[in-house]
Formats: C-alpha cells, sequence, structure tokens
C-alpha cells in the first residue's frame, strides 16, 4: 500500500516539477523575445545594406562568366548562323495572307 502511495506522491512531484519548467520556459520566452525580435530586424538591417554588393558581385560574376561560356560556344557558331538563315528564308518566302 506504500508503494502506491510512493508512486502516487513521486508522480505528482514529477507533474510539479514539469510545470514549473513550463512556466520558467514561457516566462524566459516573453522576456527574451524583443531581443529574438531585435536580432531578426539586425539581420534584415544587415542584409540590406549588403544587397547592392550582392546585385554588384552577382552581375560582375555573370559577365566574367558569360563571356567564359560564350568562348566554348564558339564553335557552334557556324551552326547557329546556318539555323538563322534557313529560319529567315522561311519566313521571307512564305505567302503573304490577304485579308478580304
Amino acid at each position: 500500500m506504500f508503494e502506491v502511495l510512493g508512486l502516487g506522491f513521486g508522480l505528482m512531484a514529477l507533474v510539479a516539477f514539469g510545470l514549473v519548467l513550463a512556466t520558467v520556459a514561457v516566462v524566459l520566452w516573453v522576456v527574451l523575445l524583443p531581443f529574438r525580435l531585435l536580432g531578426v530586424a539586425l539581420k534584415l538591417a544587415a542584409f540590406l545594406l549588403a544587397l547592392p554588393f550582392l546585385l554588384l558581385f552577382g552581375v560582375l560574376g555573370a559577365a566574367i562568366f558569360g563571356a567564359g561560356i560564350l568562348l566554348f560556344l564558339t564553335p557552334a557558331l557556324p551552326f547557329l548562323l546556318l539555323v538563322i538563315a534557313v529560319f529567315w528564308l522561311v519566313r521571307r518566302n512564305r505567302r503573304r495572307v490577304s485579308v478580304a
């Protein structure tokens, strides 16, 4: 019988300890929330400050790597010109549609 009573008190102590921990967690969350919001605002401000540099380096990188891609696509230039010429000839010799 005392074992059941001891288990009941032990369970009651665990529930009370959990309740105290939950209360402390909620209080700390409320106390620390303004600092977390300030951290988010500062990260956003830092991102907005760095955004022009990110755009500048992105365009610069695209220009540099774009020039390299054009260098490697140079052997395909005759085939590309041939396709453009065929497309131009087909389009030029198409019948004109007259509106009645």
